[in-house]
């Protein structure tokens, strides 16, 4: 759809590549939007781990009230990762059908209430709200990388960073709280004081982009900035937006039927529109099924982790209930150093990102092999796992943005990644629960760690391998004013 510029020039300061853009943003100062844009996307990420890691703390509190044995206690953290799994096609077709927009309030909203449900202290409702928070949570995960390949893909390293930096910030408070709260109010409140911040989130979130989500139709030619008339050629000159189809909550995708290309001609740096190919589904790209299973052995690292280090830290390291709580803090704080060291790293002469794919699983792995045959070593554990923890995903993630062509194909690909990848993932805290009841003590669940480590090197190897050949063949995915090195 295109339109005559209405009353403003076609280059604006906030625009200055002569594209058009929509009012009233383009005469927002930089600072504003940006903080607009960050703060709404940093809350809905903060609460996404809270739930699962608010637990760890205080499981033996709930298992001796409840009376749940530890393969149950696992279970409580695994359900939400198993319904990642399995919910995570729907949830794609959800967010396809529903906006970004919306579907990030209501999942919000969603995970508000599952935790409260988790909250009333019967059984049922334990597990009901587990069910109910994976569900939730599914969606955002779906929601969010797609919002960064619409949004801000030019910028997807750094939005992933600031993405895993906000979850981690979310984790490292719950970690640190949780126990404090529980010793003086009971589990059941010092769970549910962290529904506000979902519902915050929400709020916050609607707030945001109310505007946006009130549009149900593609916008009208007065809300573009800029826009000349097309000519009877095809061809239109510089300041042009050609609007491609619009998702429901009002935004432009960038999987349109036209897009704009340069052309010498005419030396006016006259633009045409010409169709795109549409892009093959993500169940078709070879990579979007090895970051999957790479996703598979980080995510079991992670919440194997995050639900079973304060007790193994207090049964082999010797430490306290709150020692122990303060480490997990520590373990997801560092996650934020990890995730935003990244984008620097990354502007390190020669360095590569699939070099970073490389760096961050060897982390993991020598998290692990520290808490096997280390015992004494753990802050050295906890401070190189948190690092890689954090970073590792955002790596794994933004190789899921790189690759995909269009927001179609990256929600088939990050319905892929995160179907396979929650998958294995779920399986940690219960597997490592078992084996620990079944052996009477930490030798065999931390050998099984130790393996999973080994498979996490060898998958982002082959992760990188693939991405390495994928930029050979296909060339840059999109220009930017931020490249990014592969």
């Amino acid at each position: 759809m295109v339109g005559r510029a209405r009353d403003a020039p076609a280059v604006s300061p906030a625009d200055p590549g002569g594209v058009g853009v929509r009012r009233p943003e383009a005469r927002r100062p930089d600072l504003v939007r940006a903080g607009t844009a960050l703060l709404p996307f940093a809350l809905v990420c903060l609460q996404l781990q809270i739930p699962t890691v608010a637990l760890g703390p205080v499981i033996r509190t709930i298992q001796a009230d409840v009376g749940l044995d530890s393969a149950a206690a696992g279970a409580l953290t695994s359900i939400p990762v198993f319904c990642f799994a399995l919910l995570t096609p729907f949830a794609a077709r959800i967010v396809g059908w529903a906006g970004v927009n919306r579907s990030l309030v209501g999942a919000s909203l969603l995970i508000g209430t599952g935790v409260l449900a988790r909250s009333t202290g019967s059984v049922a409702a334990l597990f009901a709200g587990s069910v109910l928070l994976g569900g939730a949570i599914a969606v955002a995960n779906i929601a969010i990388p797609t919002l960064v390949t619409r949004r801000y893909r030019h910028r997807a390293l750094l939005m992933n960073g600031v993405q895993t930096s906000a979850t981690n910030v979310g984790s490292a408070l719950a970690a640190a709280v949780s126990a404090p709260v529980v010793a003086l109010l009971g589990w059941q409140v010092g769970l549910a004081v962290w529904s506000a911040t979902s519902f915050l989130a929400a709020l916050v979130w609607w707030w945001a982009n109310r505007d946006a989500m009130a549009r149900r139709r593609p916008l009208a030619p007065a809300d573009l900035v800029g826009v000349p008339e097309v000519g009877a050629t095809g061809e239109v000159a510089a300041g042009v937006v050609v609007a491609g189809p619009h998702a429901p909550d009002g935004e432009p995708t960038s999987g349109g039927s036209l897009a704009v290309a340069h052309q010498a001609s005419g030396g006016g740096g006259r633009l045409a529109a010409r169709p795109v190919p549409r892009a093959v589904s993500g169940l078709r790209v070879p990579i979007a099924w090895v970051l999957g299973f790479t996703f598979a052995m980080h995510g079991l690292c992670y919440f194997a982790v995050s639900s079973w280090l304060p007790t193994l830290l207090q049964e082999r390291s010797g430490l306290t209930s709150g020692a122990a709580g303060a480490c997990v803090s520590v373990f997801m704080a560092l996650g934020i150093v990890g995730r935003l060291a990244l984008p620097l790293l990354l502007r390190l002469p020669g360095t590569r990102l699939w070099m970073l794919m490389t760096l961050t699983t060897l982390g993991w792995l020598a998290c692990v092999l520290l808490l096997a045959f280390a015992p004494t070593a753990w802050l050295a554990a906890v401070l190189v796992g948190g690092m890689a923890q954090g970073a590792c995903f955002t790596v794994i993630v933004t190789f899921g943005v790189h690759v995909a062509a269009d927001e179609t194909q990256s929600r088939g690909i990050q319905a892929v990644l995160q179907t396979v990848g929650f998958a294995g993932a779920a399986v940690g805290p219960v597997l490592i629960g078992a084996v620990r009841d079944a052996s009477g003590g930490w030798s065999a669940p931390l050998a099984i760690m130790v393996g999973v480590g080994c498979a996490l090197v060898a998958l982002g190897g082959v992760s990188s391998r693939l991405l390495v050949a994928h930029d050979a063949g296909a060339g840059d995915i999109a220009s930017s004013s931020e490249p990014a090195r592969r």
